[in-house]
């Protein structure tokens, strides 16, 4: 899939075309690069994306340099803000409600205690299945998915096995809604309606000193 300068955001980040000074990569190699999130609820909340314009993450998630930026960028992120979860809204098409807006393939690295509860309350309504991030791309095939990974045991990204749900038809935000709940702000979940850019940009000033320092 070709890239589309002129209506995608990350892919004018990668041409340094910015909408914010938090739209600067903190992090990068030739393939990926890591940004500070707009709609960051809590400080570090962070997106690692490809430079190739397409809709999931599905096909990335074995690639070498995607793994290179991944576990420069985790470490830093643990000793700087502690527990992490990673998670991805996979899309299939353009439009997609499952693509919160947002038409190019992004992985979420959230500064996050998570015990074990944030997907138990929709377990006895939603199929979620034990997969390996390399798997990913077999089992879905063309269909949308959600795909979560605690990080609590693991200070990199090798494979991991985390959490896979295919959807039956488009959702959005999903996993915005359940960090807003746990964290007492559930009105404000919308990151277009409440882009916390301040933590966004500590996240940015904080992030990209301590990469700069390893």
């Amino acid at each position: 899939m070709e890239r589309r300068i002129d209506c995608c955001r990350f892919c004018n980040i990668f041409d340094k075309i910015y909408n914010y000074e938090i739209d600067k990569p903190f992090a990068c190699n030739e393939q990926f690069m890591a940004v500070a999130s707009i709609g960051a609820m809590v400080e570090g909340w962070t997106l690692i994306i490809p430079q190739k314009h397409q809709l999931s993450m599905k096909l990335c998630y074995n690639e070498m340099a995607f793994k290179s930026l991944v576990n420069k960028i985790i470490p830093v992120m643990i000793e700087k803000y502690g527990s992490l979860i990673a998670f991805e809204h996979g899309s299939n098409k353009d439009g997609s409600l499952t693509s919160c807006g947002t038409n190019h393939a992004h992985l979420h690295l959230v500064p996050f205690y998570d015990q074990g509860t944030l997907l138990s309350s929709y377990r006895p309504r939603m199929k979620w299945d034990t997969s390996h991030s390399s798997e990913i791309a077999e089992k879905v095939k063309n269909n949308e998915y959600l795909f979560y990974y605690n990080l609590k045991t693991s200070i990199e990204w090798n494979n991991p096995q985390g959490q896979l749900h295919i959807l039956k038809e488009p959702v959005s935000q999903f996993f915005r809604h359940f960090i807003a709940f746990y964290l007492g702000r559930s009105g404000e979940s919308n990151y277009r309606e409440f882009p916390f850019l301040k933590n966004a940009e500590k996240t940015r000033e904080t992030l990209a000193y301590a990469n700069a320092l390893n």
